[in-house]
């Protein structure tokens, strides 16, 4: 990956990050307001809670690939050492492995 295309993934993932951390302190609020109101159903907590673990997965996520860019291993499989495709980066930006080496 070139220097040009590295700084252009490195502030895509970046957003990503922010946008995710966004969310995940929203749902953080969300949720805490919904543990401190008696009246709400247990369900509506379960829901909020659901959500909740997705988007710190979604952090953790986007952190993780940050990272690789930062070292330089982002686009390159952690299996086999092939590039990923740039598709399935673009689907999946915190993919590891290339198609062939996934599960």
């Amino acid at each position: 990956m070139s220097t040009a295309e590295g700084s252009d993934v490195a502030a895509r993932l970046r957003d990503d990050l922010a946008r995710a951390v966004e969310q995940r302190d929203q749902l953080e609020a969300e949720y805490q307001q919904c543990l401190e109101d008696p009246d709400v159903l247990q369900e509506d907590r379960d829901s909020v809670r659901t959500l909740l673990e997705g988007a710190r997965g979604a952090v953790e996520h986007a952190e993780r690939a940050l990272q690789r860019v930062e070292s330089g291993e982002y686009g390159t499989c952690s299996v086999c050492g092939k590039p990923i495709g740039a598709a399935r980066l673009e689907a999946l930006p915190e993919a590891t492995t290339c198609v062939n080496c996934t599960p």
